[in-house]
Parts: structure tokens; sequence; C-alpha cells
């Protein structure tokens, strides 16, 4: 099973998600457009990861599972008619070792030699400009998927 979960949501919550991870999310339908929008047609999602996915009715779904992937999305931005936007069809998948690069931007030598700051900064793809490459979530393969009535042994393609 896949499921899409957004950077600026990993980041606001400081969510760590790493391979080998056993999750117990609800999770909603993704956002089908802005999938297409981001991948064209070469990668279908049909569930998302939203920690604010109970504030409205909709579709869900409990999962449970083991993570046994973690892959960035990445994608060159462009000027257009709605400012800044990913490039249609552009995104590519990497893969990462857990999803901290969404909340540890920022994170060098503090003033000190021997300490690191761990700071957090918020998002800050929306003021990457034009051309760039920006985050903009991950794609999280989750094994051994079991949960609600609807649930069954599921499996990446």
């Amino acid at each position: 099973m896949l499921v899409w979960l957004t950077d600026w949501q990993i980041a606001e919550d400081q969510v760590l998600v790493e391979p080998g991870d056993v999750v117990n999310w609800t999770v909603y339908p993704a956002d089908a457009e802005w999938i297409t929008r981001l991948f064209g047609g070469h990668l279908a999602l049909e569930w998302q990861y939203d920690t604010y996915g109970g504030g409205v009715v909709q579709a869900s779904r409990r999962v449970q599972g083991r993570v046994s992937a973690v892959k960035s999305v990445r994608c060159r931005q462009m000027q257009s008619d709605e400012g800044i936007v990913p490039v249609p069809g552009a995104a590519r998948l990497c893969e990462v070792e857990d999803t901290s690069a969404s909340w540890v931007r920022g994170v060098g030598p503090s003033r000190s030699d021997n300490e690191v700051n761990h700071g957090w900064r918020s998002y800050s793809s929306s003021f990457d400009g034009a051309g760039t490459e920006v985050l903009y979530g991950y794609v999280v393969t989750i094994h051994q998927v079991w949960g609600d009535a609807t649930s069954s042994r599921l499996s990446s393609p």
C-alpha cells in the first residue's frame, strides 16, 4: 500500500517515519488532482495521511502495517498565472532514510562547534523560486497491512 504524506504537515507536526516503523494511521482519500499534477499519470495514490483529515466528513480507513520504504517527492517549480507551482508531471521519487528533511531544514552548527542546532524552520517551499526543485512530500510503502474489514495483505507495485 502506498500512502502520500504532505511536506508541510510533516514539518508542522515533526512526524518522523522511517522504514521498519509500525504505523497505526487513519488515512483519507488522496487528492487525485494534486497527485496527477505532480506525477502526470505515472503514479496513482489512493490514500494520504492527513493530520487534519478528521476535521471534515469524508471516507477514511484505519491502516496498520510496517513501513518498508520512504521516498521523498521533489519537483521543479515554474511561474504560472497561479504563482509559483510544480512543473506538471515532473515530480521524482528518491529513497530516503526518513521524513526528517521536512522539519530539520536549517539544521547546522550553532555558535559552539560542539553543539548542533536542532531548531525547526517552518515550511518554506512557497518561498522558493521558479526553476528550483522543492520537497513536496513523501510516498510511504506499508506492507503487512491489517486493520478494518476492507484491509487485506497488500504490496506495492
